[in-house]
């Protein structure tokens, strides 16, 4: 018999969570900490969502590979000969053994280490070389269009390649179009890849998800906000961010009355992202394509990252930033890093909290930390800040036992 969340969280404890928010209290720790829940998430979630891989830039011209890793199956994401980015289960046919071990460019097929199985770029198998003992294997009997690689649903959107395992799941374009209205504004198509940076923390991934709210910023991200009448109403005690919720999008939207809109720049230090809409407000916008995505916009940049469960207490981020083409031009390289500075901290190092990443980061390994102990089963919500963190847990749960 298979075992299920509430199996391992226990009943009482889902039950809780789905209770009205005012009432509701969060996942317990084993959500958190339990190696079984970890596993049931890897079987039962991530397969079913649709989940953030690679950049685009990863596999530019044709030939170009990565091999990958999702909801730990083993992929192949390339770019085939017409241009176009496809995505393979990593086994090969014969014994089922990894095909592409390390990223390669400019292939023109793809070849088994073990037996010389040999792949076009389209999956095709092309040559199976001596199995009947001579070269080309023609009395072999083996139907070469019935052992091709196994393609693996593959989409991209804003830069970021996304595959999915799952035949029933809607296509991409219907899961992010939440995000992509919230984004319409800007055209993200052409911008280009700047820095890109890879840190992994020591932290349950539902963490990140968990920390989709502006309650934190004031304290957390201390000499980046700093006014908490920026983030609040203070007499209405209505925050200035909408916390948005649509299927397997999470959206932190500023709302057109936020004091940012009215905020006077300073010129700004790098070109701004091109408009789709110069008439529609932006200031800035966070999104999270669940199961593993998040991409910050601010006028300036636009801010993907992968996030990758290792362990149940382990999480890698895969970080990109990309720019107005013309940002990347020589000229910009120090308002470049001065950028990077308020994300990343002028260390690059996300222990000494220099940055918005590193001081998230940071913060969530103290979560996890503090998941050692059973008094973190009592988690409660702010009905004012924190529906989005509420409503992740319910959209985990209603998804593994769906």
């Amino acid at each position: 018999m298979s075992i299920s969340a509430a199996d391992i969280l226990g009943g009482e404890s889902i039950a809780r969570l789905r209770q009205p928010i005012e009432q509701s209290r969060g996942l317990p720790t084993a959500a958190y900490t339990s190696q079984e829940f970890f596993d049931l998430e890897q079987r039962e979630l991530f397969p079913k969502t649709w989940m953030s891989v690679c950049f685009v830039e990863d596999v530019a011209e044709p030939g170009d590979a990565i091999p990958v890793t999702a909801a730990g199956v083993p992929i192949i994401v390339l770019r085939a000969e017409n241009g176009e980015i496809r995505a393979f289960h990593n086994v090969c046919r014969h014994r089922a053994t990894i095909v592409l071990q390390e990223p390669a460019k400019r292939l023109k097929h793809l070849q088994c280490l073990y037996h010389a199985w040999t792949y076009a770029l389209d999956g095709t198998l092309e040559a199976t070389p001596y199995f009947d003992g001579t070269p080309d294997a023609a009395n072999a009997h083996i139907d070469r269009s019935q052992y091709g690689l196994v393609p693996v649903r593959c989409d991209i959107w804003n830069h970021i390649v996304f595959v999915n395992l799952d035949d029933k799941a809607l296509p991409l374009d219907k899961i992010v179009k939440p995000a992509a209205d919230e984004y319409a504004p800007l055209n993200l198509d052409d911008l280009r890849l700047g820095p890109r940076l890879t840190w992994e923390f020591e932290a349950n991934w539902k963490l990140v998800f968990d920390n989709w709210e502006v309650y934190h910023h004031v304290w957390v991200h201390e000499g980046v906000f700093e006014r908490m009448t920026d983030e609040v109403n203070i007499e209405t005690g209505r925050p200035y961010t909408e916390p948005i919720a649509d299927g397997d999008v999470m959206i932190l939207h500023i709302r057109e009355d936020s004091p940012r809109h009215a905020i006077p720049r300073a010129p700004a230090e790098l070109p701004a992202i091109p408009r789709n809409d110069a008439e529609r407000p932006f200031v800035a916008a966070a999104v999270a394509i669940l199961s593993n995505t998040s991409a910050t916009v601010t006028y300036q940049s636009y801010q993907p990252v992968i996030y990758t469960p290792i362990s149940p207490s382990r999480t890698r981020a895969t970080m990109a930033w990309y720019y107005a083409s013309e940002a990347l031009e020589p000229e910009y390289a120090e308002a470049r890093e001065r950028s990077l500075d308020r994300w990343l901290g002028p260390t690059r190092k996300f222990e000494d909290r220099g940055g918005i990443r590193s001081q998230d980061f940071v913060c969530m390994q103290l979560q996890q930390a503090a998941r050692g102990s059973a008094v973190a089963d009592e988690v409660l919500f702010s009905p004012t800040w924190e529906a989005n963190v509420r409503n992740f847990q319910t959209w985990l749960v209603d998804r593994l036992e769906a």
